[in-house]
């Protein structure tokens, strides 16, 4: 894979002499122009203004005491905390290293909220969703370190301090304090307990205030769950009720499309967008508060969603910025939901083909709308095989732990499994000085899909518009499961719209770090050896298409690690008008190996 660095160690993606992601974007040449460019900054600059006389306003002694009120005796509802947690997290804080999914704090004799981070990795920070690993390592060493920690936030943004009080930030701390209320103040400190009830009291005051400010998205609906867990752990007046409730209900309009699936088809947002909700309702259930049917109903779509995405070892396909994640921690959000054989969401844009103990996941989606692409991965049709826990074909996955460099690196297209012209990557990224206004957000093109049950087995088929404006070329791609789920078959067609010549093409299908893959003697097929389970076999037909077949180095980031793997690659020159290559990978039976003669 060239668009990412082969050793694990390195500090940057492509100091092995692998390609690096290009900087101030993802391609050469001149940029695509964005569509709405203007209207975009027009109404970025509008909601910059009214951000500043927000802060102007909150800053303010006035706005201060209007967030004063009764001081609650306790909580009347105490959440779930729905975040994985990880004793091997908690020693890492318990060392001094906050160990994030953004990146790494490491302070060095001072405050870890004094290390100067980027502001991703200060949110997260901030939004303390670390305590639940401190909390299950227990013990009062642990419970030491989590209340001073606590107690040092509140000493230092006591006060309204605009990025740690912004409402994406501010909503999931409180719901990160109170589920872990009873931790915090197991040793029975009166001041302390008091000290923490007041500033949740008042950030949820100011919460109330400022949520429709949350940027639509995810955020917004972040930031309305946890204004509505809130009022349920901190009861204060119906006017307030009723103001969550709504803006939960526009909250899960922005963020969640018809299918059920998250804005930005990021399967990774898909969890903790779930993990937002049901925390939400599990509170109104608690508290004995009538659930306003919009709640449930996203619910169970979301969770449809987020089961469709799941491969047989319980965990995500890597798409959009996804890792793989936690199995547990997704089993419990989807409360024994299992998906069906297949499925389809064409609104999130995702295909679902199983059959027997066998999963493919593929990509049938686009670019997500303006600024929910500032993440989204240039990868149209790209795809996943799994049989039960093994994984077969993955995608790069991110390494947003390692820096900007690795995760632009992630976004490649050579990243993924899926074709690329030209060494290009399908799209654009927003670069320059709009991009420091806007966000690298990903565009140029379109692509749709479709899903059907077929005689024999299962197909899925869709077409990307991502490399017209650059090649005049479209890509589609077919896939085909059959019943047994012993052989996936695949058909991939680079159709010329304009533009004459040969495009360099190359096809990757990225294998899973756990698979060791053996190139034939004569060139056309590669046998795939995974750590468990049956081999399988890759052909790819290529008699005609004037394309070979290579295995070339790269790396996989879907893990908790940056791991070496291989990539089989069919390179070829495509010609106008149309170009086609068919592959296919069967489960290899000892029975169908040919025989080698041995001298």
């Amino acid at each position: 894979m060239q668009a990412t660095s082969q050793a694990s160690g390195a500090d940057r993606p492509g100091e092995d002499g692998t390609a690096a992601a290009r900087p101030g974007g993802m391609r050469e040449g001149r940029p695509l122009p964005y569509p709405g460019l203007t209207a975009a900054l027009l109404g970025h600059a509008a909601a910059e203004s009214a951000a500043a006389a927000r802060a102007a306003l909150q800053r303010g002694a006035l706005w201060r005491l209007s967030l004063r009120g009764p001081l609650p005796s306790g909580l009347s509802v105490v959440p779930d905390a729905l975040v994985p947690a990880s004793l091997e997290r908690a020693q890492d804080i318990l060392r001094g290293r906050f160990t994030l999914d953004d990146g790494i704090i490491e302070p060095s004799g001072c405050s870890p909220f004094d290390t100067t981070a980027a502001p991703g990795l200060r949110d997260e920070l901030h939004r303390f969703g670390w305590l639940g690993h401190l909390e299950k390592a227990g013990g009062k060493t642990a419970h030491f370190v989590a209340r001073a920690l606590v107690e040092d936030w509140i000493d230092r943004f006591r006060h309204v301090d605009t990025p740690v009080w912004a409402p994406a930030v501010l909503g999931p701390r409180l719901v990160q304090w109170a589920a872990h209320f009873r931790f915090l103040i197991a040793d029975h400190d009166l001041i302390f307990r008091s000290r923490l009830l007041k500033t949740m009291a008042e950030q949820t005051r100011h919460l109330a205030r400022t949520v429709a400010a949350a940027r639509p998205g995810p955020e917004a609906l972040a930031a309305a769950a946890a204004l509505v867990v809130m009022d349920c752990a901190l009861p204060e007046s119906e006017r307030r009720s009723l103001r969550a409730i709504e803006a939960l209900r526009l909250a899960l309009g922005g963020a969640v499309l018809a299918d059920g699936g998250i804005v930005t088809r990021s399967p990774a947002d898909q969890a903790e967008a779930l993990a937002t909700i049901l925390r939400a309702g599990r509170a109104l259930a608690d508290a004995r508060r009538p659930m306003p049917p919009v709640l449930p109903d996203a619910a169970a779509r979301m969770r449809g969603a987020l089961a469709m995405l799941r491969h047989g070892d319980g965990r995500l396909g890597c798409f959009n910025g996804s890792a793989e994640g936690d199995a547990a921690w997704l089993a419990d959000l989807l409360e024994g939901e299992t998906p069906a054989d297949g499925g389809f969401a064409p609104h999130w844009g995702y295909a679902r083909l199983a059959a027997g103990s066998s999963c493919v996941l593929f990509d049938t989606g686009g670019p997500p709308p303006g600024p929910h692409a500032i993440a989204a991965h240039a990868a149209p049709l790209a795809f996943e095989l799994s049989r039960e826990a093994a994984r077969i074909v993955v995608n790069g996955g991110v390494a947003r732990r390692r820096g900007p460099d690795w995760a632009g690196a992630a976004r490649r297209t050579a990243a993924h499994t899926t074709l690329e012209i030209a060494g290009a990557d399908a799209g654009e990224v927003l670069s320059g000085p709009y991009a420091a206004r806007l966000g690298p957000r990903l565009y140029g093109g379109t692509a749709r899909g479709e899903c059907q049950t077929a005689p024999g087995g299962q197909l899925a088929a869709a077409t990307h518009s991502l490399y017209a404006p650059r090649f005049g070329a479209e890509h589609r791609r077919r896939l085909f499961l059959d019943a047994a789920g012993s052989d996936l078959r695949g058909e991939d067609v680079v159709v010329r719209r304009s533009g004459r010549g040969r495009l360099d093409v190359a096809i990757r299908f990225l294998l899973h770090p756990d698979c060791r893959a053996t190139l034939a003697q004569g060139g056309d097929s590669v046998l795939i050896a995974p750590h468990a389970g049956e081999a399988w076999r890759f052909r790819a037909g290529l008699a005609g298409s004037g394309g070979r077949l290579t295995i070339e180095p790269a790396v996989y980031m879907g893990g908790e690690t940056v791991r070496r793997t291989e990539a089989i690659v069919i390179r070829a020159e495509a010609p106008a008008p149309e170009w086609t290559v068919r592959w296919a990978f069967a489960i290899e039976t000892p029975a169908a190996r040919p025989r080698r003669r041995i001298v």
